[in-house]
């Protein structure tokens, strides 16, 4: 039986997808694995280093997507490789990902134990040691509307309190949910079953997605509290603050409709009303910013996509 596929999703981030593989070859002891870099079209020619310099490794896959297909497309191509490769458990990681432990060992011994789990996580910490791991249910009207800005300014910890489930981190946790997606491991068969990562989603609420599916299907995740991993956070975009700002609200804004629309199954005339709000929102930004106005018409494109798409 082959144990676990490592997929690991690079983006302009050369050194750090290195280091990533550096440190599972490190620690990785007691199962045997496989990774599957994918580079997903990186204009820096980071993907083309990578396949250099793996072209040798037996157990280093480099596969290249044409385009970037953003978080779900780009990790799927490494899906597909591992479930034709024939493993069982694959697990997904940021580029910017350090373990500082056996990790996966650790993961998979609970994970094989427990029947009702799906996708099992490790401890997370960022690069000042500040826990980062989190346990949450999918997104949905109610915490959508009290996690905008306006309401979580004046409630701040009512916002925690709704969209965390609150939890001791030194302690393993099975939950109805999802945990942070920066690494986390799914069963094959889960995979296979209930298509989990949507690509209808360029970027960010993927969490919430597999929340809903794991929610439908009636199974848990899972975090393994002695299974540690550092999070460098936000290196993997390489972007200024007032870019990263652009990107964020940019497909923040817009994938949320997706997933209350398709998931949380929230009427369409409300999704439309708050696209019609994020619009007008966006375009009183492009009045005092170039770059916003540059983008508006990709975000009323987009703001239009996402809300005529439907999962089937």
């Amino acid at each position: 039986m082959k144990n676990i596929a490592v997929v690991i999703l690079n983006y302009n981030t050369f050194d750090d997808t290195v280091i990533c593989v550096d440190s599972i070859k490190k620690f990785t002891k007691k199962v045997s694995y496989k990774i599957y870099i994918v580079d997903n079209a990186s204009p820096d020619k980071s993907g083309e280093q990578l396949l250099a310099k793996y072209t040798s490794d037996s157990g280093v896959d480099v596969l290249r997507s044409d385009v970037n297909k953003g978080f779900s497309g780009g990790n799927n191509i490494g899906i597909r490789a591992a479930l034709n490769d024939g493993y069982e458990y694959i697990y997904l990681l940021n580029s910017d990902i350090i373990l500082e432990n056996d990790a996966f060992s650790l993961m998979q011994d609970r994970f094989e134990t427990s029947k009702d789990v799906a996708i099992v996580g490790p401890h997370i910490v960022n690069s000042i040691g500040e826990y980062v791991q989190f346990a949450r249910p999918g997104i949905t009207l109610a915490l959508y509307l009290v996690c905008r800005r306006t309401f979580a300014t004046f409630f701040p910890k009512l916002e925690k309190k709704l969209r965390f489930f609150s939890y001791n981190p030194e302690e393993n946790y099975v939950f109805d949910g999802m945990l942070n997606g920066c690494c986390f491991g799914m069963k094959a068969c889960f995979i296979r079953e209930h298509d989990c990562l949507d690509e209808n989603l360029f970027m960010y609420y993927e969490e919430d997605v597999l929340a809903y599916v794991l929610k439908r299907n009636c199974k848990k995740a899972l975090i393994v509290s002695n299974a540690k991993i550092i999070h460098n956070e936000g290196i993997a975009t390489k972007k200024s603050s007032k870019d990263r700002m652009l990107f964020t609200r940019f497909y923040r804004w817009t994938s949320v409709l997706y997933v209350l629309r398709n998931y949380a199954k929230v009427n369409f005339i409300i999704c439309k009303l708050i696209s019609t709000i994020n619009i007008m929102e966006w375009r009183l930004l492009a009045l005092r910013n170039r770059a916003y106005k540059e983008k508006l018409q990709d975000f009323v494109s987009e703001n239009k996509r996402v809300l005529r798409t439907v999962k089937r």
